[in-house]
């Protein structure tokens, strides 16, 4: 069972909270990046409840960069250690703000340019 399968981003990250690493092509148009995790998550993404004492969830953030269609999406794994009976991890869709996107397009875009010179 997920909790939600959403959440809208409550301000947009920063270029300093948006470091891309370790990118994975998940196919021949979209690459994957990981984005740690240095930020206080709760106050970013509506709905998330993990920078507590109450439980040891955590989330992995990822940035999806298709080529093909030059455009960006933000994906979460929350990892629910906390789950009760029937829940599990779970993955969520960002809902991304223009100024965030524009930021990851522009660091993914890069990043290409280097993986191909």
């Amino acid at each position: 069972m997920r909790p939600f399968q959403t959440t809208t981003m409550l301000r947009p990250l920063t270029d300093h909270e948006l470091r891309l690493e370790e990118p994975e092509w998940l196919d021949d148009d979209t690459v994957s990046f990981y984005i740690p995790c240095w930020f206080h998550v709760d106050s970013v993404f509506a709905g998330i409840h993990v920078e507590t004492e109450e439980n040891d969830d955590y989330i992995n953030l990822y940035c999806n960069y298709d080529i093909r269609k030059q455009s960006v999406s933000l994906s979460i794994y929350y990892a629910n250690n906390s789950a009760r009976a029937g829940e599990q991890d779970f993955d969520i869709e960002v809902e991304v703000d223009a100024s965030t996107s524009a930021i990851l397009l522009e660091k993914a875009a890069a990043w290409l340019r280097g993986e191909r010179s």
